[in-house]
């Protein structure tokens, strides 16, 4: 069923208790390749929202620097309907909720923006955008001032999108105005802001330092000359890589804050404030992202939960944990509700109650930390009250290797899971040489390498070479976190005289005494710096784009995955109960124009007609009366003779085409895995008689299209396309996108479907070319 959308391709006061009743409200979820988006608003303004923000995420990426890399962390981004059902998710200030219409929370597993509907005095997708762009400078930008911070945001929060054209710098009346009539603060002042500042929290402090921030970056980036943009950047550059952010601005505007502090008050003052017009149309990636929609229902208990994760990612735990557990009063099996009480009983010690929670949420592949700090708890067990580690049992121990193992393949990068791997090893007496090769490992990636260095020494003893230990041992004597000191010196002691040690030494066959600090190390930062332009090693993100196959591991045959995609699209016998369908609803062209039209009707078992209507394509009709095909334009009648083409329209007009790949095509292989955005999908290659290989990605979860590739004739051109199958739903027993959008190179195409009937009578001209004039 991914083949019959291509047919129109070939054109074209007390603090508010969060109370988990709020979570019964309708609860939906948009999933794009960038953001999982999830609210209780209406189902069209949560698909705006994700649509524009991802649209925002390329413009953005464009604009504010050569090259933003997309982030590592996901980001789940949580719609309310309105300020009422916001409010009680607010992070706190001073014991009451912050005033804020939407925050951006960072965090190593999640990153979370939060916003509301409400219009208050803003486009409430200008609230989105300008959170987005804290995710960006966090990502890019690192120590970012918050002045800079919020004004970046203000600045392209305002972001317009009109036609195939971008305005950005749109003038702000409310901060004109505010800034006009109230007196500014010096920028000393200014500068000096931060998240504890009452500028920042107190609802009559807050417009002016907002305000004053986006007029500084407005002047700064439009207002300072024509050479202002290529300033910007540098000084942005500049504070990614650490320097003074005041010295920074000077450098980089050749001019002093005082000279800087009088430019600002006249450019407020004139209130001519300009705009940059900036083209996008033409940008092959500008709509690249968003186009991979999947929308969804969540149950109650999975939003009882993201509500509860928001919460445990601001700090307000003991709220957090009343929606976990009513969660998982909802539904037990819920590993995600599980694994958050997991983070948070670690977070309070409790530690019993963190071994039983990510337990129960380790049964499936989580998040790495999970995985590490389920580990991380049971080491505990083996702690002494003298903090010293005793002895791992070997159920423990094996437990802890799967966990850790797991761990490692997740984030290959993260030091904590080789030391702690190495720690078992040495603890246990066993696999030495994994030790060795876990806490060298350990020892390359961690900043601050004493911990592993001290216990990569005691592996040297264990193992009788004393030269390699000591080696170690003799710099870390000079360490200044006195615990290392202590333990190295001790140990070099022993070496050096073991008998006049008082204790036994790493070099016993006895369990290892490693010391209190060695045994419970906490789970380290896993950030990293980014510099605009790329990481700090240099390299690059890997894109989620479906282009990598991996082909290792279990995988499905040609025939299982045909079997179990007809199986997913309702089964053989629904599928072959329908003889006619009629398709029909709306297709908006993301920077050109909305509320176009869309119709389309097949009959079995090879006969089928679409006709699109909108802006700048006025009326296209593609139709196959089951032995020639043709297509109408504004140019006139056409019969379609090349054969790719005509193939291609005969396979789309095929009413039962999933259940007959391998009659309309010579060759379907299976060549692997990939991933698509977050999501893990299988690889289905298809070779026509005639034209390019086509790919289908089937999602690993439901066996449904999640994305096609292919190529479409444009003019007279062929070009590929991608095509993106969304929002699955059942007629009749028979599923079908009702989201579906296409991505050519300089062209998107976003289609809804609004209705779907089947077995209808239709009448045969319908297929039949109209006449010529």
């Amino acid at each position: 069923m991914k083949f019959f959308i291509t047919l129109f391709l070939a054109v074209l006061i007390s603090v508010p208790t969060p109370a988990a009743i709020q979570a019964r409200d309708s609860w939906r979820s948009v999933r794009t390749n960038n953001l999982f988006v999830i609210g209780n608003a209406e189902p069209e303004k949560l698909r705006q929202v994700a649509v524009w923000l991802e649209f925002f995420h390329s413009a953005f990426a464009r604009l504010v620097s050569r090259n933003v890399l997309d982030s590592s962390t996901p980001t789940t981004v949580i719609v309310f309907r309105d300020d009422p059902s916001f409010t009680p998710f607010k992070p706190l200030y001073q014991g009451r909720p912050a005033n804020v219409a939407g925050y951006f929370q960072p965090g190593e597993d999640v990153n979370y923006i939060a916003m509301s509907l409400d219009p208050r005095e803003r486009d409430p997708f200008s609230i989105a955008f300008h959170e987005y762009v804290h995710l960006h400078l966090r990502d890019n930008v690192p120590g970012v001032p918050l002045w800079l911070n919020e004004g970046l945001a203000e600045f392209y929060g305002s972001l317009q999108f009109s036609g195939g054209e971008a305005l950005l710098g749109v003038p702000l009346p409310y901060y004109i105005r505010l800034l006009r009539s109230e007196e500014m603060l010096p920028l000393t002042t200014l500068l000096g802001i931060d998240s504890r500042s009452p500028h920042y929290n107190e609802q009559d402090k807050t417009g002016i330092f907002y305000g004053q921030s986006w007029a500084l970056v407005h002047y700064l980036m439009l207002g300072s000359g024509p050479s202002g943009q290529d300033q910007f950047k540098r000084f942005l550059q500049q504070v990614s890589r650490g320097d003074d952010p005041v010295k920074a601005l000077e450098n980089s505007f050749g001019m002093t804050l005082d000279a800087l502090e009088k430019e600002l008050n006249a450019y407020v003052r004139r209130g001519d404030v300009p705009s940059l017009r900036i083209a996008n149309a033409d940008d092959p990636q500008a709509y690249a992202s968003y186009t991979a929609m999947q929308r969804q229902a969540l149950s109650e208990g999975e939003a009882n939960y993201y509500l509860g994760d928001l919460l445990r990612h601001i700090g307000r735990d003991e709220d957090a944990e009343r929606y976990f557990k009513q969660a998982i009063a909802l539904d037990p099996t819920l590993t995600l509700a599980h694994a958050a009480l997991g983070h948070v009983s670690l977070r309070h010690k409790r530690y019993d109650e963190a071994k039983k929670h990510f337990e129960r949420s380790t049964k499936s592949p989580q998040h790495y930390l999970v995985h590490y700090n389920y580990a991380w708890v049971l080491s505990r067990e083996a702690v002494s009250s003298t903090g010293r580690i005793n002895e791992i049992s070997p159920e423990n121990a094996a437990v802890m290797r799967e966990q850790l193992l797991q761990t490692i393949k997740l984030a290959p990068q993260f030091a904590a899971a080789y030391y702690l791997l190495a720690l078992v090893d040495l603890v246990r007496d066993e696999r030495l040489d994994e030790a060795r090769e876990m806490a060298e490992k350990a020892h390359r990636l961690q900043p601050k390498p004493a911990f592993p260095a001290l216990l990569l020494a005691q592996i040297h003893l264990r193992r009788s070479d004393t030269a390699n230990a000591r080696a170690l041992l003799e710099p870390l004597t000079r360490d200044s976190d006195r615990a290392i000191k202590d333990e190295a010196q001790y140990l070099l002691d022993s070496l050096n005289n073991p008998a006049a040690a008082g204790r036994s030494t790493a070099t016993s066959r006895g369990p290892a005494k490693a010391s209190g600090a060695l045994a419970v190390v906490e789970p380290v930062s896993t950030s990293t710096t980014r510099t605009l332009g790329g990481d700090a090693s240099g390299g690059t993100t890997a894109i989620r784009d479906g282009r990598t196959i991996e082909k290792s591991g279990s995988l499905l045959s040609v025939d299982e995955l045909l079997a179990r995609y007809v199986e997913a699209m309702g089964g053989e016998k629904a599928i072959r109960a329908v003889t006619s369908r009629v398709m029909k609803g709306t297709v908006d062209v993301p920077g050109v124009s909305r509320g176009g039209s869309f119709e389309s009707y097949l009959q079995g078992p090879n006969k089928a007609m679409s006709m699109i209507q909108a802006h700048p394509f006025g009326t296209i009709k593609i139709g196959y009366n089951g032995r020639s095909a043709w297509s109408q334009t504004a140019l006139g009648v056409r019969p379609v003779k090349v054969p790719a083409e005509l193939g291609s329209i005969q396979r789309d007009a095929d009413l039962y085409a999933v259940l007959r790949l391998k009659n309309n095509y010579v060759k379907v292989t299976a060549p692997g895995m990939s991933e698509i955005g977050y999501r893990q999908v299988y690889v289905l290659d298809l070779q026509p008689a005639a034209g390019a290989v086509e790919r289908v990605y089937l999602d690993a979860k439901t066996y449904l299209p999640v994305r096609v590739n292919t190529h479409r004739k444009i003019g007279n051109t062929l070009e590929p396309v991608e095509i993106y199958l969304d929002e699955w739903k059942a007629v009749d027993g028979v599923q079908y996108p009702f989201s579906f959008s296409q991505r050519f190179a300089k062209l998107t195409l976003s289609f809804t479907v609004k209705d779907i009937t089947h077995n209808v009578p239709l009448d045969a001209s319908l297929f039949e070319p109209p006449p010529v004039k």
